[in-house]
């Protein structure tokens, strides 16, 4: 109980003193007057870092990462003056070096993009559309012998639709449909294969 009071009392006077005053706290490693300039001081930081990088999430990292800085170096703290000044200083020394390494990564990605040649897509092209060639083949060796004959009569060796049918003595009829049902099962297969690259 004792305890519970001392704490209230002290809660109470920790908000009625100066920032000099807490950081003078702070640096004998009152965590009440951390806890208080953290308060004080977060949302106000926050905004800061949101309306320079526009990212929620990262605006709250370099907002948390400056306020480990100063509990881990709080022995060391150069306040004398003005706690926001030197809050303000230490937020943008971290924006400027997230900024940086952002812009950096930026460069090395664009750096890998442009080493992709013309002649890497031409290659890359080439594998492509071989693959796509021998999934096409394979197709047309699963189809039933019947409609991979009509087909090959038709694409391959570019039959009409007559010459195939007085050739197999099918009816155009008979063959229009072989084509037709052929190609559908074709396009089915080059679409499954097209959703996978």
């Amino acid at each position: 109980m004792l305890k519970t009071d001392f704490n209230q009392h002290l809660n109470k006077f920790v908000k009625k003193i100066s920032d000099l005053e807490l950081v003078r706290l702070l640096k004998a490693g009152n965590k009440k007057a951390f806890n208080e300039l953290y308060e004080r001081y977060w949302e106000i930081a926050y905004d800061i870092a949101y309306k320079q990088l526009h990212d929620e999430d990262n605006a709250k990292d370099i907002v948390h990462d400056v306020f480990i800085h100063i509990w881990t170096k709080q022995e060391q703290l150069g306040i004398d003056k003005s706690f926001i000044a030197y809050l303000y200083t230490c937020l943008k020394n971290r924006i400027i070096d997230n900024v940086r390494k952002e812009n950096f990564r930026a460069r090395q990605l664009d750096r890998l993009r442009q080493t992709l040649s013309e002649e890497d897509h031409s290659m890359m092209d080439d594998l492509l559309s071989r693959e796509l060639e021998d999934q096409i083949l394979l197709k047309v060796n699963s189809l039933p012998d019947k409609m991979k004959e009509v087909y090959r009569l038709s694409r391959e060796e570019e039959l009409s639709i007559d010459e195939i049918a007085e050739k197999l003595s099918l009816s155009p009829q008979t063959v229009k449909n072989q084509i037709s049902n052929a190609l559908k099962r074709l396009r089915s297969s080059i679409h499954f294969f097209i959703s996978f690259l």
